[in-house]
């Protein structure tokens, strides 16, 4: 029974770059806390190469050049989140949302339907794109290969059957604790690993099980056969609401059409293409705008916009979408 996982790298950056397409081939860190406070919490590839990493202070990332930084956004972090739910559910019924960046699906049957297991791998991470996100995709015979292989290997990748030890056998030991919340126990089985020179999960796959049982428990052999890739782990789907809306925090108020109608287009084409993976279109569109003096204003028409601040909220009513109709 095959799966996938979808996970997209540098979740919190990622969010930022989908609401400005424009930094995508640029560096950007994200920043959080009050001044003069501020730190690091995320940074994307580009960052890392210009030397910024997670848990500088605002002030050190500053130093390095070419840096474009912006304040954490859950608000556009929710806007990825439910773009990453319907790329899934576009494809499978059944799909658990495992955290904010990942997701798992099951593919049973869908290679009559979509073509081969590389096929629809690639096909999701390009509809993935398509929503705005750049996003691993790994499928595996069990979840827990397909999970460890989609927060491994950059891109798509397909772990094959009968040979997941080999395939993840390269990754590093901190993936097995990639879908567990950061605790200290994980610190400390991690820091064991280290002291007995264990990196790599062919290292911690070559332990013998008895001597490892004896040391770390029935946890210990649990990792063991993690990474392995073998399947204790169950699929516990999860209902996707049928809600689609856009928003955008803004970090100065417009007071041009020009630059308003910009954005609501960036955000209509997002919106559309959410719709359309889920075979839906807009009847109706409706527009939340926080104005500058603090107050709320819905409107339906572009005509009634004003000069707006904060937050720029997109909604969407239902209906059918067929081929030919017009979607928003």
């Amino acid at each position: 029974m095959p799966f996938a996982c979808i996970f997209v790298p540098d979740f919190s950056a990622e969010a930022i770059v989908r609401a400005e397409p424009e930094l995508r081939t640029q560096a950007v860190a994200v920043i959080e806390g009050k001044p003069p406070l501020e730190k690091i919490c995320a940074v994307n590839e580009e960052a890392r190469h210009a030397g910024v990493a997670e848990g500088m202070t605002k002030l050190q990332a500053e130093l390095c050049d070419g840096v474009v930084m912006r304040d954490r956004s859950e608000v556009q972090e929710a806007m990825a989140h439910q773009a990453l739910l319907d790329c899934a559910v576009s494809f499978s019924p059944r799909v658990e949302d495992v955290g904010a960046d990942t997701v798992l699906l099951d593919l049973s049957g869908l290679e009559k339907l979509l073509g081969s297991l590389q096929k629809i791998v690639r096909q999701i991470s390009r509809r993935a794109a398509d929503m705005g996100l750049e996003v691993n995709v790994a499928a595996g015979p069990t979840l827990e290969a397909a999970m460890l292989a989609a927060h491994g290997f950059s891109g798509v990748s397909i772990v094959p059957e009968g040979k997941e030890a080999d395939f993840l056998g390269g990754l590093s030991v901190d993936v097995l604790f990639v879908d567990e919340a950061a605790c200290d126990e994980a610190e400390e089985i991690l820091e064991t690993f280290r002291r007995w020179g264990v990196r790599k999960c062919w290292d911690l796959v070559a332990l013998p099980e008895v001597e490892l049982s004896e040391r770390l428990g029935q946890r210990g052999l649990e990792l063991q056969r993690k990474a392995r890739g073998v399947g204790t782990r169950t699929l516990a789907p999860s209902d996707s609401p049928l809600i689609f809306e856009e928003a955008m925090e803004l970090e100065f108020p417009l007071v041009l059409l020009e630059p308003l109608a910009f954005l609501l287009g960036r955000m209509l084409d997002q919106l559309c293409a959410r719709l359309e993976a889920r075979a839906l279109a807009a009847q109706e569109l409706r527009l939340e705008l926080t104005l500058e003096d603090g107050q709320r204003s819905c409107c339906s028409s572009y005509s009634e916009l004003e000069t707006t601040k904060d937050t720029l909220r997109l909604r969407s009513g239902l209906a059918p979408f067929h081929e030919g109709k017009q979607k928003a």
